[in-house]
C-alpha cells in the first residue's frame, strides 16, 4: 500500500492536450516514488503510445508492451481510459566518471530528493501525431514539489526572488537547509543573474538545494533546473550555485569541438561573479583561474588527460580572452557579447562560428591566437594574470611628477574603473531595445 508524505494523498495533475488528456497521481512508496498515469484519448485518436525511461514499468491496463530498449514502449490498445503505473527513486550512486562519486539522490525519512521519470505521450489522429510530457510540468502540492527534471518530496521550503522579469526559487527541505541560508542563495542567482546579460531571458528557474548528495550540483539547461549540494558555500571560488546557474543560460547547442565551452564558461564566470558580488577578492578569483600550463587542445576532446580541462584551462582561456576583448573595445564589449551571440546562433555552435563570433565582438581579427590557444596546444598560463603594465608606466614617479600629470593618470584610471558599468548599461538597454535616458 503507497504511503503518502506528511499522510496526504500524494500531488495529482492533469494535462489536457488536443486529442486527450493525462492524470498523474504521485505517491511515496517507501524509499521510492510510485507514479500512475490515467491517459484518456479523444474521439478521434487512433493510435497511443506511452514511452517511459528512468523508471520501472509495473503494471499497466489498457496498454502492452512493445519495446524496452533503453525506454519501455507502450501501446494503448483502444480501452476508454487506459492506466500505467511506474516506480522511481531510491538512494542511487552517480554514474558519471570524473565527478567524485557519490549519492545523486537521496531518501530520507522525512523526505527524498529523486530525478523525475521521463514520460511522452503519443497520439496519432488521422496521421498526424501529437506528443506531451505529462511530468514535464512543475507542480507545488503538500507533498512535495515536483519540477520537470528533478523531485523534492516531504515538508520543504523555498525562497523566491525576481529581478528583470525572470523568478529564482530555491527549494530545500524543511529540516535541513542549504547551509548559507535559502535567502542568500536566491538573492545571489537574482544578482548574477542581473550582472550576466547573454541573451537568454529564458524560463523561471528552479534550485533545489540537497542535503547528503555527492558535492557539487547539475543542471539540466533545457528546463532551467539544477541542484547543488546543500553544504555548499557563496564565498568560493568554486561557487557551485553560481557554476549550476551559469548553465540554465546556455541556451545553445553545441558541435564536438566547441563541447568545452559549456564547462568552461561556467567554471569562469562562477568565479568572476563571485568576485563581482563582493564574496571572493581579485587575488583569489586569479588564483582560482590560474594554473600550470596546458597543452591540451581545447577543440580535441579525445586528447584530452581528464574531464577537469575544460575547467582549466577553458576558464582560464575564456578569463584572458574576456581580458583582450575589453582591452579592444576600451570596456564597451566583453565575453559576454559573445556568449549573447552563441545564445543567438542558429544551428548548432560551431569552432568556425565562435570564432567569428569573437573577432566580430572584439574588432579585431582574433582568428590566429584563437587557432593558437583552443585549436592548437599552446599554453595560456603564461598570459594569466594579465602582464599588460600598470596605468601611468612609463610616466615620471609621483614626487617628480608635475601636478597636472599625476590628476591626468589618476583621472584615467578613474575612467577604466568607471567606464565598464556604465558600458554594460548602455549595452542592456541597446539590447533591449529601450532609449538611453540621463
Amino acid at each position: 500500500m503507497a504511503g503518502a508524505v506528511d499522510g496526504g494523498s500524494g500531488a495529482e495533475t492533469e494535462t489536457a492536450a488536443s486529442a486527450g488528456s493525462t492524470t498523474v497521481t504521485v505517491e511515496r512508496d517507501g524509499d521510492r516514488l510510485r507514479y500512475e498515469l490515467s491517459v484518456t484519448p479523444a474521439p478521434e485518436v487512433e493510435r497511443l503510445w506511452v514511452v517511459v525511461g528512468g523508471a520501472s514499468v509495473v503494471a499497466s491496463s489498457g496498454f502492452e508492451v512493445t519495446g524496452d530498449e533503453g525506454r519501455t514502449r507502450l501501446r494503448w490498445t483502444g480501452a476508454e481510459t487506459g492506466t500505467v503505473e511506474l516506480v522511481a527513486g531510491g538512494d542511487r550512486e552517480s554514474a558519471a566518471a570524473g565527478d567524485g562519486g557519490g549519492q545523486e539522490s537521496v531518501v530520507r525519512d522525512e523526505w527524498a530528493f529523486t530525478e523525475v521519470p521521463f514520460v511522452e505521450v503519443q497520439r496519432d489522429s488521422g496521421g498526424s501525431v501529437e506528443r506531451s510530457w505529462p511530468l514535464a510540468e512543475r507542480t507545488r502540492t503538500e507533498s512535495g514539489v515536483y519540477g520537470a527534471r528533478y523531485a523534492l518530496t516531504g515538508t520543504t521550503e523555498s525562497v523566491a526572488r525576481s529581478a528583470s522579469g525572470r523568478r529564482v526559487e530555491v527549494v530545500a527541505p524543511a529540516t535541513e537547509g542549504p547551509r548559507v541560508g535559502s535567502d542568500a542563495a536566491a538573492e545571489s542567482i537574482v544578482d548574477a543573474g542581473w550582472r550576466l546579460d547573454v541573451g537568454d531571458g529564458g524560463d523561471d528557474v528552479l534550485a533545489f538545494a540537497v542535503p547528503g548528495v555527492r558535492p557539487g550540483g547539475e543542471s539540466v539547461p533545457v528546463h532551467d533546473e539544477f541542484w547543488v549540494n546543500a553544504d555548499s558555500r557563496l564565498d568560493s571560488p568554486e561557487n557551485v550555485w553560481l557554476h549550476e546557474y551559469v548553465h540554465t543560460r546556455q541556451s545553445f547547442t553545441l558541435t564536438d569541438e566547441m563541447r568545452w565551452f559549456r564547462e568552461a564558461s561556467a567554471e569562469y564566470y562562477a568565479a568572476r561573479l563571485s568576485y563581482e558580488q563582493g564574496r571572493i577578492d581579485r587575488r583569489t578569483m586569479e588564483r582560482h583561474l590560474d594554473g600550470s600550463p596546458s597543452e591540451a587542445t581545447l577543440t580535441d576532446p579525445s586528447a584530452w588527460r581528464d574531464r577537469t580541462v575544460p575547467r582549466d584551462k577553458g576558464a582560464r582561456l575564456l578569463a584572458v580572452l574576456d581580458r583582450k576583448i575589453r582591452a579592444e573595445t576600451h570596456g564597451y564589449n566583453s565575453l559576454q557579447d559573445v556568449f549573447w551571440r552563441l545564445n543567438r546562433h542558429d544551428g548548432p555552435v560551431t569552432y568556425e562560428a565562435f570564432a567569428r563570433a569573437v573577432s566580430d565582438v572584439a574588432g579585431e581579427p582574433m582568428g590566429e591566437w584563437l587557432d593558437t590557444h583552443v585549436a592548437g596546444d599552446t599554453p595560456v598560463a603564461d598570459q594569466y594574470p594579465g602582464t599588460a603594465p600598470f596605468i601611468g608606466a612609463g610616466l615620471p614617479s609621483a614626487e617628480n611628477r608635475p601636478v597636472g600629470v599625476t590628476f591626468v593618470v589618476v583621472s584615467f584610471a578613474l575612467s577604466l574603473v568607471a567606464s565598464p558599468p556604465l558600458y554594460g548599461v548602455l549595452r542592456r538597454l541597446q539590447r533591449r531595445g529601450r532609449p538611453a535616458t540621463p
